[in-house]
């Protein structure tokens, strides 16, 4: 039987379903002030013109008014738009004193802000008069625009009438939802957090708190032209520990009211998320925030009461909760998590039913599955004898080598790279071999000695009369050994009272000065080696970690490096626990991975996939923008492109300097090219990118038209570049929207519905090599651009493979695909929720979720689309260095990956929200 998948994909069914806003303009005279403010700041820090610092106050003017749906940034630029979108309106006479309070905290680093803001008067601000709308028909881009957040809201509003939902498998979990304030798209969270119990360890068990919650979004598709609603379930965890730090940048909490803050008044009771900044040892809420509240005279709980005691006034279950609530969400910052993340697939059908039920919507198209080969592509071998290295002295061999149990063999690992029949004819390919030296930089003995060990065991290794050198029967190896000394200690960052700046203000001096030291201490290299650096585990305080001084230290002394954290032993320092080595072979074989190694075997099986070889695999990526800037002092975007030859397994980088200089040039070389680059420390946050619309616009355009010819350039070198018998090769070119689109804009949405989408590169390519391109667009479940998946007839089970998602397309001939992959090795059997469990059931096992893809074929003569999304699918799999398929395909690990490289000593400390994924 041929199972089908329900995407959780929607469309409104109501009749002419209508809404009503009215907006908010910027009067003039606080426009002025605001953006000579914000140039003020630029000056003083040397930074080009920058528009008013939006980002920060939209939060905070939401939050005090949760029927605000929408904001306008380029509102402080122009009169002609407005600012802000409502639903309704409400007295907004303590408007100015907010935004007053705000530009003072915002521009603290200015004087005389306050008496600039002396003559606005509050009063200028003014609701305009209210408009209505037709969901269904919208009559021009402003209206197209507005629907990206009227139709989630328009839902969630529907969806609170019956705000109760029933999950598990007998529904015995009862959950009320209430709405979360939020720009993107439309947020309701259940409240009271529900307890989850956690095992840890044999007798130990722990409750955990968490909160179901439910996203609406509108999404746009190819050869669509109406946008589509997407539903999203996920979970909450929250904090019941006190906090022992505030991380930078701060802390994220929900406070939950049923008051509006903005003018006192009752509102159904909702949740506003705030973050909360550290200053030393002080932790404070946004001063406009409180300000606020003490005008209403109201009060957020103590900003240090509530870390110390993050469960504020929690309302118990069948209780209307009332009051101000107050609940800090774990991050991956906060140290271990009270439990794992994700629901189960029960769960998604358990939702999408209640969906289907109450809501005025009905769903869009089925997915079938695609049939295939479907194939091991680096099988297993069942162990016969043990692997004996060959050593310098023949005498010492066994000559009888004995059995050895699976677990024993090295050539049993899931993982392709952790294989020494594969890993060590790769490392020592003769073509090309790019690493002769590894550096061993260790702190205690026991970690130096094991990383040696897997080294020689999985490179087939044994030392020699020669120091340092270790031969094998496929080459020889040269492995030095050195200790850290105390290059590994936390940097020195001194308290906000004596340094008077931030840890983060401090961070930048202390990593160049510990670079200076590491590249003085490291031994020199003619040519580019291999460093594993034994580190230290991560300090409390993140800003004191050393750990990027070493990233650039060690590459700017000519070293690619590998960390590790220090391994687990039992009390006999001499025998490792066997999950102790786990990170051990894990740091080798991402040492590998920097070098571009894959195995010595063709990746593409032309009985199997149905495809020749003759084909280069590559990817496109952008990284982030530089300082640097051209002749008319515009910073650049670095993007890379990275091409695997299928035959040779070579990897090869270019980004659109490289290309000029030097072409197409070895992964590894590549990586330590990207250090030279001057990273804008911001660059990683695009919302402070704030250009005016004309400047921008002109930017970018001429922005693209670079890039995309840079492409253009990759993709004909390929194509004149034969990989067999010097027969024309074809070429398949794979984009990711979120990260490509801003810059490859020809693959958007509303391009490829109106437009040639090859027309961009048709005017460097010829027609003949047109044909041999084959051009994919992907989009990955982690944006929330793709949908949740139900089995259709089986709730709660899963499946995998590739799925032709019908009925999405205004073009029937189209069809989007659905990628889906297996649960991970780690998450099979008893370690993730079962086909009838939800998450309120267990804590203790992960989710198991799919990780979907969507496969757009853009282009692809002479071959099915059935076939060429199944190779891509495929694809996923081949990515040798994890246990099973990643996120994106091979070779997108590799861009991805580049990021390690991408950095500079002024980047902030990373704040990830999320829990760490495999691409």
């Amino acid at each position: 039987m041929t199972k089908i998948i329900l995407p959780g994909a929607w469309e409104l069914t109501a009749t002419n379903p209508t809404y009503k806003l009215s907006a908010i303009y910027v009067p003039i005279t606080w426009r002025q002030v605001a953006n000579n403010l914000a140039q003020q700041r630029a000056r003083l820090q040397g930074k080009s013109y920058r528009a008013v610092p939006v980002y920060s106050l939209d939060p905070l003017v939401v939050g005090s008014f949760p029927k605000i749906i929408k904001t306008l940034r380029n509102g402080w630029q122009k009169s002609s738009l407005p600012w802000l979108l409502a639903t309704e309106t409400t007295d907004i006479s303590d408007l100015g004193n907010l935004i007053k309070d705000w530009l003072i905290e915002e521009f603290s680093t200015l004087e005389d802000v306050e008496s600039q803001l002396a003559n606005l008067n509050n009063a200028d601000w003014q609701w305009s008069n209210s408009q209505t709308y037709e969901l269904l028909h919208p009559q021009n881009k402003v209206e197209i625009s507005n629907l990206y957040q009227a139709i989630p809201d328009y839902l969630a509003e529907k969806f609170l009438q019956k705000p109760t939902v029933y999950f598990g498998l007998d529904e015995q979990y009862e959950l009320t939802f209430y709405r979360v304030v939020s720009l993107q798209g439309a947020e309701l969270m259940s409240w009271p957090p529900s307890e989850v119990t956690v095992t840890k360890g044999k007798d130990t068990t722990e409750t955990a708190y968490i909160s179901f919650v439910i996203e609406f979004v509108l999404q746009t598709f190819p050869w669509r032209e109406k946008p589509i609603v997407y539903h999203h379930l996920s979970i909450r965890r929250w904090l019941t520990k006190p906090l022992n730090y505030v991380p930078y940048p701060g802390v994220k909490a929900h406070i939950g009211d049923n008051r509006r803050w903005l003018d006192g008044q009752r509102q159904p009771f909702c949740f506003i998320p705030l973050t909360m900044k550290g200053y030393g040892r002080e932790v404070k809420w946004p001063q406009a925030i409180s300000n606020l509240f003490s005008l209403n005279d109201s009060q957020l709980p103590d900003a240090n009461n509530f870390v110390s005691n993050p469960n504020h006034n929690w309302s118990g279950f069948n209780t209307i909760p009332s009051g101000i609530q107050a609940a800090i969400a774990y991050t991956s910052k906060l140290g271990e998590p009270p439990c794992f993340a994700g629901v189960s697939p029960q769960d998604l059908a358990s939702l999408d039913q209640a969906i289907e039920a109450r809501l005025p919507v009905q769903r869009v198209g089925e997915a079938e599955r695609v049939t295939g080969n479907i194939f091991i592509f680096w099988p297993l071998e069942k162990p016969k004898q043990k692997i004996v290295p060959l050593l310098a002295d023949e005498d010492i061999q066994s000559p009888k080598p004995k059995k050895a149990k699976k677990s024993d063999n090295p050539n049993h690992s899931h993982t392709p790279m952790l294989r020494p029949k594969l890993a060590a004819p790769a490392v020592f390919r003769e073509a090309e071999n790019p690493l002769r030296t590894i550096l061993i930089l260790w702190e205690t003995p026991q970690c130096r000695n094991a990383l040696i060990a897997e080294i020689c065991q999985l490179l087939y290794l044994s030392p020699t009369k020669v120091e340092n050198i270790y031969q094998g029967f496929y080459g020889s190896l040269c492995i030095k050994t050195q200790h850290v000394g105390d290059l590994t200690q936390d940097l020195e960052i001194q308290h906000f009272s004596e340094a008077r700046k931030t840890y983060q203000q401090q961070r930048p001096n202390l990593l160049v000065e510990r670079i200076n030291q590491i590249t003085a201490f490291l031994p020199p290299t003619k040519e580019l080696s291999g460093a594993l650096i034994e580190i230290r585990p991560k300090p409390r305080r993140s800003e004191t970690d050393p750990k990027l001084a070493w990233r650039i230290g060690a590459m700017k002394a000519g070293y690619l490096n590998q960390h590790i954290h220090r391994i687990t032993t039992e009390n006999d320092a001499k025998k490792l626990k066997k999950s102790g080595l786990e990170p051990v072979k894990r740091a080798v074989s991402d040492l590998l991975r920097q070098f571009g190694i894959l195995p010595d075997t063709p990746l593409i099986n032309p009985k199997k996939d149905g495809i020749e070889p003759d084909v280069w695999l590559t990817c496109f990526y952008v990284l982030r923008r530089t300082r640097k800037t051209n002749v008319e002092n515009i910073p650049k975007t670095v993007v890379l492109m990275i091409r695997v030859n299928p035959i040779t397994a070579k990897v090869e980088l270019t980004t659109p300097d490289l290309f000029k200089e030097q072409g197409w040039i070895s992964y590894p070389v590549g990586l330590a090219h990207l250090l030279d680059e001057d990273w804008d420390s911001n660059s990683y946050d695009e919302s402070n990118e704030e250009l005016d619309d004309e400047q921008k616009s002109k930017e970018k355009t001429k922005e693209q038209r670079l890039i995309n010819k840079f492409v253009a350039e990759c993709l004909q070198e390929c194509l004149n570049t034969p990989i067999t018998d010097n027969k024309p090769p074809r070429v398949l070119f794979m984009a990711e929207a979120l990260n490509a689109r801003k810059m490859l804009n020809w693959l958007q949405n509303q391009n490829l519905l109106t437009n040639d989408p090859l027309q961009a590169l048709k005017q460097y390519l010829s027609q003949e090599q047109i044909n041999r391109l084959w051009v994919v667009r992907l989009r990955i479940a982690d944006t929330g651009e793709v949908p949740a998946a139900i089995v259709k007839d089986s709730p709660g089970s899963r499946t995998s493979g590739v799925y032709r998602w019908q009925g999405v397309c205004d073009d029937e001939e189209r069809s989007l695909y659905l990628s889906v992959r297996k649960a991970l090795y780690t998450e099979r059997g008893t370690t993730i929720l079962q086909k009838n469990q939800s998450r309120l059931d267990n804590g203790s096992r992960q989710a198991g979720r799919a990780r979907i893809l969507e496969i757009a074929l853009i282009h692809h003569p002479e071959i099915k689309g059935d076939k060429l999304a199944h190779f891509v699918h495929s694809l996923r799999s081949r990515w040798p260095y994890f246990a099973n398929d990643v996120s994106l395909p091979l070779p997108f690990p590799f861009a991805i990956k580049a990021k390690e490289y991408a950095i500079s000593t002024k980047d902030p400390v990373e704040s990830s929200v999320s829990e760490d994924s495999n691409f």
